[in-house]
C-alpha cells in the first residue's frame, strides 16, 4: 500500500511538472510567439531547473507540442461554449463565428502551421500530435454535416467523412491564406465554403418550392 501511495504520487507530481511546463510555454507563445520561446525562460515561468524540464521534454520542439496540446484544449472548450451558445439563440452551428474565435489566437495558430509542416516526419513530435488533431477536426466536421443531413440542411448523398475531410482542408488552406494576407473575411469564406461542400443552398432552394407546391 505505501509503495503504491508512492508511485501515485510521483505520477501526481510528473502531470503536474508536465502541465506547468505546458502552460508556461502557451503563455509566452501567446505573449510573444514561439520563435521567441526558450527552454529556459519557460523552466524559469514553470518553477524548476532547465534540467529537471528537458528531463520531461527531450526537445524544445516536444514543448512546443505540449503548448499546442494545452492549447487545442482551451479552444475547444471555447468553441464548444459558442456553439452551444449559438445553437441556444438561432438553433444552429455557426462556422463563421466559430473560425472568429480560432483567429483570436493568431500567435498559436502560427504554431499550428509550423508544426503542420514539420509533421509529415514520423519521428518528429508534432507527427503524433497533428496525427490526432486532424482526425479529430474531422471526426467535428462529420458531426456537423450529419446533423445538417437530418435536418435537411444538406445533401443526404454525402459521406460526412469525406466532407468532413474537405471541410478541413478548406479550413486550413483559408486560414493558411489569411495570415500572409488577411485582407479577405476568412470567417465569411469559410462559412459560404462550407455551404458549397454540404449544399446547402441548393437544399433551401428545394424546401422552398416543397414548401410553395404545399401550399398550392
Amino acid at each position: 500500500m505505501e509503495q503504491a501511495t508512492k508511485t501515485r504520487g510521483r505520477y501526481a507530481k510528473t502531470a503536474e511538472r508536465r502541465a506547468a511546463v505546458a502552460r508556461a510555454a502557451l503563455e509566452i507563445i501567446r505573449g510573444k510567439g514561439h520563435k521567441a520561446l526558450t527552454t529556459a525562460e519557460v523552466a524559469s515561468m514553470a518553477g524548476m531547473s532547465e534540467t529537471a524540464l528537458m528531463y520531461h521534454f527531450p526537445t524544445r520542439d516536444h514543448v512546443l507540442v505540449a503548448a499546442m496540446e494545452l492549447a487545442d484544449e482551451e479552444i475547444g472548450s471555447r468553441m464548444t461554449a459558442e456553439s452551444v451558445a449559438a445553437e441556444l439563440v438561432s438553433g444552429d452551428w455557426d462556422p463563421a463565428g466559430t473560425a472568429r474565435l480560432v483567429l483570436l489566437e493568431g500567435n498559436t495558430v502560427r504554431l499550428l502551421l509550423t508544426l503542420e509542416a514539420e509533421a509529415p516526419d514520423p519521428e518528429h513530435p508534432a507527427h503524433e500530435y497533428m496525427k490526432k488533431h486532424n482526425e479529430n477536426a474531422v471526426l467535428a466536421f462529420a458531426a456537423a454535416v450529419k446533423r445538417r443531413q437530418s435536418e435537411g440542411r444538406a445533401r443526404p448523398g454525402l459521406d460526412p467523412m469525406g466532407t468532413g475531410r474537405q471541410m478541413m482542408a478548406l479550413w486550413s488552406g483559408l486560414r493558411a491564406q489569411w495570415l500572409v494576407d488577411p485582407s479577405f473575411d476568412f470567417a465569411n469564406e469559410v462559412a459560404q465554403g462550407f455551404r458549397a461542400l454540404t449544399g446547402e443552398a441548393a437544399m433551401d432552394t428545394k424546401k422552398k418550392i416543397e414548401d410553395l407546391i404545399a401550399t398550392i
